[in-house]
């Protein structure tokens, strides 16, 4: 049994389904169950029941422990081996939400690799708890995420503050302020009120994100119950629908950057900009990592070009 069965065996573990499992391997799924018998054989006991569907029995799963322990503590070692040649060769994981990624690594990734080409990046993404969950097994060596990390044991390193804007169609900042629009833009530039628009249309992120949390939470304070005419899970979405005038739109600022991307007009001269100005609208962006770890040479340097590309 050596690293490459224990990988094989965690895939299958996760999926629960050899075709699949052997769809993400790229290997054939006679392969897969080949390796699998194998391991079965030489460990003499069954890791998974076959019928009615698979699934792990008592010994695979303390194997899955077992096995991610192992390959966790592998990667440590290649890591320190790495860093001790000077060769920085090794595997940086990290673990972010789908839009938080869209919005920062395009442009982190590019010098990190630059400045280690050797280092592969491997990237898993999800919501905060299952960014933690990956973090507290070893599965990941560092998460972007907003603070708080509940996670004990975690050191987190500061990115960037981020506070929450209101993505306003311009032609509905002209039809609530009429010949005092402008003046209006100057002044909700520094900060707005969001029960002025109380009958404009609003897109916003379905309950459960983290955003839609706070959004809530500001809006029950404000006596403000907004006209929701679309809910959707993806930021990138809301904009899109804000930058054809569907309806207003509440967003982190780090999200903005997502505006750029293809398929989406090139600047937002469509939609006002307006901050809002309460306290708990403000969020802080952080790197988070086990203090228990090996934090390697390349883990170090990605944090701080994360830092340099967000203070930009």
């Amino acid at each position: 049994m050596n690293f490459l069965h224990l990988k094989y065996f965690l895939m299958v573990a996760e999926e629960l389904n050899i075709t699949r499992a052997a769809e993400r391997l790229y290997i054939s799924q006679q392969s897969l169950s080949n390796h699998i018998s194998n391991m079965e054989r030489e460990l003499n006991v069954k890791l998974f029941t076959r019928s009615p569907k698979l699934a792990l029995t008592y010994a695979g799963d303390l194997l899955v422990d077992t096995a991610t322990q192992i390959l966790d503590l592998h990667s440590q070692y290649l890591n320190k081996v790495g860093d001790i040649n000077r060769h920085y060769m090794g595997v940086l994981r990290v673990g972010i939400s789908y839009t938080c990624g869209l919005a920062v690594l395009p442009e982190i990734l590019p010098q990190f690799r630059r400045e280690f080409p050797m280092v592969e990046f491997s990237m898993f993404e999800g919501n905060s708890s299952e960014l933690e969950d990956e973090l507290a097994h070893g599965r990941v060596d560092l998460v972007i995420a907003f603070h708080p990390i509940m996670l004990e044991g975690v050191e987190t390193v500061p990115l960037t503050e981020d506070r929450l804007i209101m993505v306003v169609p311009k032609v509905f900042t002209d039809q609530v302020f009429g010949p005092r629009a402008e003046e209006m833009r100057a002044q909700y530039a520094q900060g707005a009120d969001i029960t002025a628009f109380r009958q404009m249309p609003f897109i916003l992120l379905k309950r459960g994100n983290r955003v839609r949390g706070i959004v809530d939470q500001y809006l029950s304070r404000c006596y403000f119950k907004p006209k929701i005419i679309l809910e959707t899970e993806n930021t990138v979405t809301t904009l899109a629908m804000a930058r054809e005038g569907m309806g207003i739109v509440i967003c982190p600022q780090l999200f903005l950057r997502t505006i750029h991307l293809p398929g989406v007009k090139p600047a937002p001269e469509d939609v006002d900009l307006f901050p809002l100005a309460d306290p708990s609208t403000l969020s802080r962006l952080v790197v988070g990592y086990r203090r228990d770890r090996y934090l390697s040479h390349f883990a170090e340097r990605f944090i701080l070009i994360a830092q340099d590309v967000l203070r930009k």
